[in-house]
């Protein structure tokens, strides 16, 4: 999982640079020498946690980014620096304007968030579902043996212009909002 994590993290600073970084790609897609994000042999096949991630986020590309508030415990690093949150979240709309996407990565190796979404400028539906790429550990990992240590888990919540979600710990995950109006904006604590 820890991979992955830092996988989400970085694509949601691409996501917020859009600007600047219009793609990215797997560089070791299968088997690479680094290990791959697909492994395969002459029997079976499994995917990586960071596999599962860059799928949900491909799954949830959307158009328009949109401006995102968030607060959140933090933690200390000797890289990143001082009381760097452990949430880390971006959000966007579908080319469509149907639906509004909020990737929020939980970096926390044991806890929860529970974390309050409130949506402004835009009417937003009821039914909100969510997509969580999460494992019993930071340190899960697919393999041959354990293809499913990690794996994507979907579940409904009852949205509207402010819900709360549970994001696990060390997961990445995905809520989905329908929306109804125009010009939209998120925030979370």
């Amino acid at each position: 999982m820890e991979p992955a994590l830092y996988g989400a993290r970085l694509m949601n600073v691409f996501e917020r640079s859009g600007d600047v970084v219009e793609m990215t790609a797997v560089s070791d897609l299968l088997n690479g020498w680094s290990g791959g994000i697909i492994q395969a042999s002459r029997h079976d096949v499994f995917v990586t946690p960071t596999y599962l991630v860059i799928r949900l986020y491909n799954e949830h590309l959307g158009r328009d980014r949109l401006a995102v508030r968030g607060s959140s415990p933090g933690f200390d690093s000797s890289i990143e620096g001082t009381h760097v949150p452990v949430l880390d979240i971006v959000a966007s709309r579908s080319a469509d304007g149907q639906r509004l996407f909020v990737k929020a990565v939980n970096t926390s190796r044991q806890r929860a968030l529970k974390t309050r979404v409130t949506v402004t400028g835009a009417v937003v539906g009821a039914g909100g579902t969510m997509q969580t790429v999460t494992g019993d550990s930071l340190e899960a990992s697919n393999s041959f043996r354990t293809p499913q240590a990690a794996t994507v888990r979907t579940t409904s919540f009852g949205s509207g212009p402010g819900f709360t979600v549970d994001l696990p710990p060390h997961s990445v995950s995905v809520p989905t909002l329908p929306l109804s109006g125009t010009r939209s904006g998120a925030s979370s604590r």
